[in-house]
């Protein structure tokens, strides 16, 4: 198990949000080998989810339109 690698799951996951993100990466030096084994698994399957590339875009343009609003 690579601790690069899951940080690098993190890092690109479209499942988390940024607090996610910080509290994840914070937390990996608390944890043990299970832990960061779950995890990975977690990340790596919710990569594999075609509709998580559909809701990111999906945000990325409400996001957008909403710049150009305010």
């Amino acid at each position: 198990m690579d601790i690069t690698q899951i940080k690098s799951l993190i890092t690109k996951s479209r499942i988390l949000t940024d607090a996610e993100r910080a509290y994840w990466s914070a937390s990996l030096s608390k944890m043990n080998g299970g832990q960061m084994q779950r995890l990975e698994s977690i990340l790596q399957k919710a990569e594999q989810i075609p509709w998580t590339q559909h809701i990111q875009q999906f945000f990325s343009i409400i996001t957008t339109a909403a710049e150009k609003v305010a």
